[in-house]
């Protein structure tokens, strides 16, 4: 290391600075610190706020929410080795680190831009905040169940205890918030900053906040206890799309763009530099080949050895996933494990879904369940560069009735690959597909309703802890139903 050596005039300078008031500010701006900077400003706190939320989402870690909790639980992937999670065994680290950082990492960021936007008068930071705060929530909320919501990041103002707020009320304020997002957007006004999902076009942070309220509409439809009309907020978006514009094609993905160096690049590739732990689930296999779906040559590889796709069944011991052979199973697509693969949070294919079981629910303004589910297929094949020939739409055609309801939920089931906590979200709502615990698993026979709440909860926050619980008739396991679950 370097060594300097400290002049002998040095401390009377000092002295003689210290003995003068004059020398006061000049002192302090002599030894500011250019590369520490004393003010944060919203550029520097939106990239790390959705860069640690979507990581989280989407998948890191050796055992990690995304790729492991949802993924597996979606039964999109399966473990091959260590399959303890395969079989609902979490780790507590898993439970109480997503919550932790979520709330201190995510919200804790989203909170401080949306604060400065307003101090600034910049309301299109406010409402990218406001936007993005909602989607964790929606997260948060949808894993664990009732949560701090009202009372959440309010560490600084000394509210180290917060109250939780029912399911159900913080769906009705996420779409309260995300409308207000929506009207305060200036799609042609102040610029913003370190926004690295849309880089500052406005018109798709709208397009995504409405198109995130619909999925969040959808699932409050027909709830007798629901806190607003789900129904008639959905026809207020999709009856105008002037004021409430929502995804219109795939370019309009809401997804993060990862990078191929690190540690910026996909955290699913960052996982595979050292891992091996994980092939795609025989459940997803099966049902692609079934309707021969070429969507499967992107979601899966061959496997090593060569011959056509396997997949490994969810849950096994480990001894048996293993026999299987790490060189005769599918891998995980290389599309999905690749440096830059993007993270999505929402895309058209699954808008086109929702619209699709809205209209077959009645919502006038979503159009045609028929066309609508369609083009859902269409959009998703298209997202991965693939036709969704006749033959296909042939063999997939919408039926109608019953029947039809299960084809457009088994169809956003395929089209969400990936995203596991949402396939896993949406699966526990609706019950389709109609998947099956593995015989090994750890949890009664029921795949996960929820995962626990984290034991700082019960610690630190034990009287709102025990509140939550006793409203939602329940005890701290995986088993609790959630508001709005089948």
């Amino acid at each position: 290391m370097k060594k300097f050596r400290i002049p002998k005039y040095i401390p009377a300078l000092l002295l003689t600075c210290l003995l003068s008031t004059a020398c006061d500010k000049d002192f302090e701006e002599v030894n500011a610190n250019p590369n520490a900077p004393e003010t944060v400003t919203p550029d520097l706190l939106l990239p790390h706020g959705i860069e640690s939320a979507v990581d989280l989402y989407w998948g890191s870690g050796v055992t990690s929410l995304g790729a492991d909790v949802g993924n597996l639980y979606a039964q999109y992937w399966a473990r091959i080795q260590y399959t303890d999670v395969d079989r609902y065994v979490i780790s507590q680290d898993v439970v109480d680190d997503s919550w932790r950082d979520f709330y201190i990492e995510s919200l804790a960021d989203f909170q401080r831009v949306y604060e400065l936007g307003q101090e600034s008068g910049n309301a299109n930071y406010t409402a990218i905040a406001m936007i993005m705060r909602s989607w964790v929530f929606s997260l948060l909320t949808d894993i664990y169940g009732d949560i701090p919501y009202t009372e959440a990041v309010q560490g600084l103002d000394n509210n180290l205890a917060p109250a939780y707020d029912a399911q159900k009320d913080v769906y009705a304020g996420m779409i309260a918030d995300l409308k207000a997002a929506n009207d305060m957007i200036q799609v042609n006004g102040s610029s913003v900053s370190g926004d690295i999902l849309f880089n500052g076009q406005m018109l798709k942070w709208k397009k995504f906040a409405n198109s995130l309220s619909l999925r969040l509409l959808n699932r409050m439809l027909g709830k007798a206890d629901s806190p607003i009309d789900a129904a008639a907020e959905m026809e207020r978006i999709l009856s105008n799309p002037t004021q409430y514009p929502v995804m219109s094609s795939n370019a309009d993905i809401t997804a993060l763009q990862y990078l191929a160096a690190q540690p910026n690049n996909n955290p699913i590739n960052q996982n595979r530099i050292s891992r091996d732990d994980h092939r795609v689930s025989a459940t997803l296999v099966d049902k692609l080949k079934s309707l021969g779906d070429e969507r499967l040559a992107v979601y899966a590889d061959v496997p090593q050895d060569g011959g056509d796709y396997k997949g490994i069944p969810n849950g096994l011991q480990a001894s048996d996933a293993n026999a299987l052979g790490l060189s005769k199973t599918s891998k995980v697509g290389a599309y999905f494990t690749a440096a830059t693969a993007p993270a999505v949070l929402m895309s058209y294919a699954e808008l086109l879904l929702i619209k699709a079981e809205a209209a077959y629910k009645g919502v006038a303004a979503a159009g045609d369940p028929a066309q609508n589910y369609t083009d859902g297929i269409k959009a998703s094949f298209q997202q991965y560069g693939l036709t969704a020939d006749d033959a296909y739409l042939a063999t997939t055609a919408y039926k109608g009735g019953t029947e039809g309801y299960q084809q457009i939920m088994e169809q956003k089931w395929i089209a969400l690959y990936g995203q596991g906590l949402e396939a896993w979200t949406e699966q526990r709502r609706t019950g389709v597909p109609a998947l099956v615990a593995p015989a090994a698993s750890t949890n009664g026979g029921i795949i996960p309703t929820r995962l626990p709440y984290p034991s700082s909860e019960e610690s630190l926050n034990y009287v709102h802890f025990r509140e939550a619980l006793d409203q939602q008739n329940g005890d701290n396991d995986m088993k609790l139903k959630l508001w709005w679950a089948k």
